[in-house]
């Protein structure tokens, strides 16, 4: 059987108007313009620019030079190249992290302090929120064995802030269970 059979068949056992319709959604969803509007969809709720997304790449692993992180991310967004399925995968699986992580600590009190910080206390951890000129803040996670992470960028907004700060904490987090999983590792050697 030739592929064009192949293909004949599939649209003979396929609804009338399905086949069509499914050929036109895969060209119309693939388009770079789409793709480019992904990309910015889940920027925009993750409220980061591109440097705030290559951070995240360099966190959890990408081990190419910042500013080459940084290029592909802007080329992608600007459409001189269309923007790969990883990136795309990578900005809606961190949609779907900070998603989660409002659920999970989103209603956590906050504590406003004498110098204007905010701190809230969850899994170990203290999360300090501190104010910066022109409306941003600093956002900083300690676990109470010392651990923090690297600090974010500054945050623009309150809010914002605290969803940075939820996603440090998961990092702090991770950082601490992969610590104890190679101190494990390290007691079986010897």
């Amino acid at each position: 059987m030739t592929a064009e059979q192949d293909l004949s068949d599939e649209t003979q056992n396929s609804t009338p108007g399905q086949a069509e319709n499914s050929a036109e959604n895969q060209t119309e969803v693939l388009t770079t313009s789409y793709l480019i509007e992904q990309l910015q969809e889940g920027l925009a709720e993750l409220g980061w620019t591109p440097a705030a997304l290559a951070d995240r790449m360099r966190d959890i692993g990408d081990y190419r030079k910042p500013q080459t992180i940084l290029r592909s991310i802007n080329r992608a967004l600007e459409g001189e190249t269309r923007p790969s399925g990883e990136l795309l995968a990578l900005v809606r699986q961190t949609v779907y992290l900070q998603r989660r992580l409002l659920r999970a600590y989103g209603d956590l009190p906050w504590t406003k302090l004498g110098d204007g910080s905010h701190t809230a206390e969850a899994d170990d951890c203290r999360m300090t929120l501190k104010p910066k000129a022109g409306g941003r803040w600093l956002v900083v996670v300690m676990h109470k064995d010392g651990y923090s992470p690297r600090y974010p960028r500054w945050q623009v907004g309150l809010e914002a802030a605290k969803r940075m700060a939820y996603l440090t904490l998961d990092n702090a987090l991770n950082w601490v269970y992969d610590n104890a999983i190679e101190q494990g590792r390290d007691a079986s050697e010897n």
